[in-house]
């Protein structure tokens, strides 16, 4: 593979670019497929629980993914911001439970019970701007999801995203926690041998 000249920073404005260019119906149309694809895999299936995130502005939606996994009885959590990189998961029952937080983006309400480390049986779901096949992501620069993940080998962390947000190679650094897996429209690309399994 030839090794990215590009940094984060460039490879971060790049890919944002790109995804706000998807013209809208193509983008509904992406979502549902995106569900579609992570309902159907196995590891969806088995897990009991979901460590979702509010999807904001043009990120693939997610709102789908938190009502079905609610309505299919799977314990749902979402992040709260706590300070600099510093976040926390709280079980919600009902979307309505999520409130405008950190940067307007929507998070638990101060009632929702904050959810243990990620650990056997579950998936989170990571949002990002660009990956790579081999599981490697950029976000948006604060680090949360890789302080959060730090260390955690037994979920299963898998992203979503539009087809035209796998780029050929994303720098990494020690402390980048990457994707065990990808879901877009198009295919679910499995980034890991070693992915844990749900079962």
């Amino acid at each position: 593979m030839v090794k990215s000249t590009e940094t984060k920073k460039e490879i971060r404005e790049k890919y944002r670019k790109i995804r706000e260019d998807l013209p809208g119906e193509m983008r509904k149309d992406a979502d549902a497929r995106i569900a579609e694809r992570l309902f159907n895999e196995p590891v969806y299936q088995d897990a009991r629980f979901i460590y979702c995130y509010a999807s904001f502005k043009d990120e693939a939606d997610t709102l789908r993914i938190i009502e079905e996994s609610l309505r299919r009885g799977k314990r749902v959590a979402l992040p709260r911001v706590r300070g600099k990189r510093r976040m926390e998961f709280c079980f919600i029952k009902s979307p309505a439970d999520l409130k405008p937080g950190f940067m307007g983006i929507k998070e638990p309400g101060p009632w929702c019970p904050k959810a243990p480390a990620p650990m056997a049986h579950t998936i989170v779901l990571m949002p990002g701007l660009a990956f790579d096949r081999s599981g490697g992501r950029t976000g948006y620069g604060g680090g949360y999801y890789d302080t959060y993940l730090q260390g955690q080998t037994q979920c299963v962390k898998a992203a979503l995203a539009y087809s035209v947000q796998i780029a050929p190679e994303i720098p990494q650094e020690p402390e980048d926690v990457k994707a065990d897996m990808i879901i877009t429209e198009e295919e679910v690309i499995l980034c890991s041998q070693d992915c844990p399994e749900i079962r």
